[in-house]
């Protein structure tokens, strides 16, 4: 035996060398250590996906993760794609809940074949919308001053009717930008004579409002009412529908298109049957127009500068045998959103 061998013989056993302490790691750790098994790590937490429409939770949808709180009367910015209709400005809401105030001018041109003998008549308003909630709006859609130039008679010109009311939206879908919405308007018998406001008891209009997203950029948009004189000797009654299409190009332009239709229930008693009705802006009480309609498209464009500017116009022609004052008319305003 040589000495090599003697000396291992003899020499004290040695303890297994310490494995590393990892009862306490987390199976992230432990892994790396153990060739051939994945690291392990535990399930993240639960969180909602976001899908790029706001959440309509609570009081106001653009709380939460994704958007700042709603501010005391600020405008429903989930349906910020949408632009208000521009024909029919009385009648033709926005479906939105909005904050703003709307200038506006129409130049009307009455037809060569009426007794008034042609002319023209003007309109100047500003429509103011207070948002309340995201959801009920305070409207006032109708003020303002109108003259009008006939061609047979003298010129006359006055304040138009206030009218006011409620607007709430029923349906407001932002995953699928649908809304729907409905109200009441009452126009106060305020204005002048001079240019036919201040008749009777003034008018009712109950509506409804709705407005869609197709696709990523055409938006359309419909109104149907009823507005009724509380006197009869106040005005005309009818039934009417607006309906509106754009298309946005470049987030900023948005070519629209427009129709709108009239049926008279009911006339007043201020003028003979030949003259014919106004559609909105102006209702003359003239007698006989129970049964009468009217209808007109209009193109125009709106342009948005920021979410709070919109300038806007249109062209609008009659294209029923019946036309009452409406041979043409151009239309523009300009909305200051908040």
């Amino acid at each position: 035996m040589d000495l090599f061998t003697l000396a291992m013989l003899t020499a004290p056993a040695q303890p297994p060398a310490a494995l590393p302490q990892v009862a306490a790691d987390p199976p992230a750790a432990v892994a790396p250590m153990v060739p051939g098994i994945a690291a392990v790590t535990s399930p993240p937490a639960a969180h909602p996906a976001y899908t790029g429409a706001l959440p309509d939770t609570g009081p106001s949808p653009l709380t939460g993760a994704f958007a700042p709180e709603r501010r005391r009367f600020e405008s429903d910015h989930a349906f910020d794609g949408f632009v208000n209709p521009v024909s029919n400005p009385v009648f033709a809401k926005d479906p939105r809940s909005s904050t703003w105030a709307r200038l506006l001018f129409v130049n009307n041109n009455i037809p060569g074949s009426n007794p008034l003998g042609g002319g023209n008549a003007q309109a100047y308003a500003m429509q103011l919308n207070l948002a309340l909630t995201e959801r009920l709006t305070f409207i006032a859609d109708k003020d303002g001053y109108a003259q009008i130039n006939p061609g047979a008679a003298a010129a006359s010109h006055g304040w138009l009717n206030i009218a006011a009311g409620l607007k709430y939206t029923f349906v407001r879908d932002v995953e699928n930008q649908f809304l729907v919405a409905g109200g009441v308007m009452y126009e106060i018998p305020s204005g002048d004579a001079a240019v036919f406001q201040n008749n009777g008891g003034g008018f009712l209009t109950p509506f409804v409002t709705w407005g869609k997203q197709f696709g990523e950029h055409w938006h359309a948009i419909g109104n149907h009412g009823y507005s009724f004189a509380l006197d009869q000797s106040g005005g005309s009654s009818f039934f009417y529908t607006s309906l509106h299409l754009d298309r946005e190009v470049g987030g900023w332009f948005y070519p629209l298109v427009e129709c709108n239709w009239f049926y008279y229930t009911g006339g007043g008693t201020n003028l003979p049957r030949a003259v014919g009705e106004g559609d909105g802006l102006l209702n003359l009480g003239t007698q006989g127009m129970s049964g009468r309609s009217m209808f007109s498209t209009a193109v125009g464009a709106k342009i948005k500068f920021c979410e709070n500017l919109y300038l806007g116009g249109a062209y609008e022609t009659a294209l029923s045998e019946y036309k009452g004052l409406l041979n043409n008319r151009v239309i523009v305003d300009l909305v200051l959103r908040y």
